[in-house]
């Protein structure tokens, strides 16, 4: 578990006391980021680890960090898993790029460096993607000691060219399709006040009401300048499509006075270029990245993934279920809908 934390003189936890708009929000700040990498409860930790192969699943618990991995010294990672899915083949990669709360379950064979250390990095720039270079302190996240000679037992591990086969993310077959907003306000200062979907508070009437069983498509569109981790309780969901809003400014205006893409034309302004999903992200999600600027096609599954079966208990059943942002910072000051599955 990796989570970014700052800490007193005393060793007691610092967070946000003092919020960007005091006047309308005493505490809140829009994001939190602490100066300390921690790794399982420890800064900057390290690990002693044989010549072989190690499986890492890696859970990005910060409020609002973004994590771009790379190992030092050659080292790279083999991807089997997202979330709480696996990948169908695995995926050699020298970069792994975490949202908040988005897991990755990784393969690191440290038999592929004659060196004696490798030291796992961060890159991201926070917040993401447009906020400021990383440092000497969060730069760094842990050290990989690597002991000298062969493993005490031979590895004869091996990862499987094949690992899992679930339902094709597909369009077809979706009983829906909705449009989901993501949007930013102000205060007259120019500091962020608040933060909505589709232009709605948390307790405005519920508008997502899926039936258990079924496909949607979720159109996410984010008019604000950050990265936004989707996360939909209850669901499974994957991105097929992320293209660029041409055009953005008259399309967010549109959008500010009618709160309404296909009266704003949205498929007039989804034109530009292609962003590609990561051969990593290609499977069953709990949380999905939204770029800024971007539309991103998302097929939402209600129901069991792993054998296509329908829930075992009541989805419908009071009090339902949530979705939203999960920089933790955003989700608090209403970037969050609930969501009611309906007979």
């Amino acid at each position: 578990m990796v989570v970014d934390r700052s800490f007193y003189k005393d060793g007691s936890l610092y967070m946000n006391y003092t919020g960007d708009n005091p006047t309308i929000h005493p505490q809140w700040q829009p994001e939190y980021f602490g100066d300390a990498i921690i790794v399982n409860g420890k800064a900057w930790p390290y690990l002693r680890v044989q010549r072989r192969k190690y499986r890492f699943r890696i859970i990005n618990s910060s409020n609002a960090r973004y994590f771009r991995f790379s190992l030092t010294n050659g080292l790279s990672f083999v991807q089997v898993g997202s979330d709480a899915s696996f990948l169908s083949s695995p995926v050699t990669t020298r970069i792994i790029f975490l949202a908040p709360s988005e897991i990755a379950d990784v393969v690191i064979d440290f038999s592929k460096t004659s060196e004696s250390e490798s030291v796992l990095r961060n890159s991201a720039p926070y917040p993401y993607p447009s906020g400021s270079a990383v440092d000497k302190l969060n730069s760094k996240v842990m050290k990989f000691i690597i002991l000298p000679g062969p493993p005490k037992s031979p590895d004869t591990s091996k990862v499987p060219q094949s690992l899992k086969n679930y339902p094709a993310a597909t369009t077809t077959g979706a009983t829906t399709k909705r449009y989901i907003v993501l949007h930013e306000y102000e205060s007259s200062t120019g500091n962020p006040r608040h933060l909505y979907i589709n232009g709605k508070s948390f307790f405005d009437k519920v508008t997502e009401t899926p039936k258990p069983g079924t496909t949607e498509v979720w159109e996410v569109i984010n008019l604000t300048q950050d990265n936004h981790p989707l996360h939909i309780h209850l669901a499974e969901f994957q991105a097929i499509k992320i293209q660029q809003i041409v055009d953005l400014a008259r399309f967010t205006s549109c959008m500010n006075i009618k709160n309404n893409a296909i009266a704003c034309n949205v498929t007039g302004h989804v034109t530009g270029k292609l962003h590609r999903v990561p051969d990593y992200e290609k499977t069953w999600k709990n949380v999905v990245k939204i770029e800024p600027g971007y539309q991103t096609t998302v097929v939402v599954k209600f129901n069991l993934i792993d054998n296509d079966a329908p829930y075992p208990f009541d989805a419908t059943a009071q009090p339902g279920y949530v979705y939203h942002c999960h920089i933790l910072d955003h989700e608090d000051n209403e970037m969050i809908r609930p969501l009611k599955l309906v007979a």
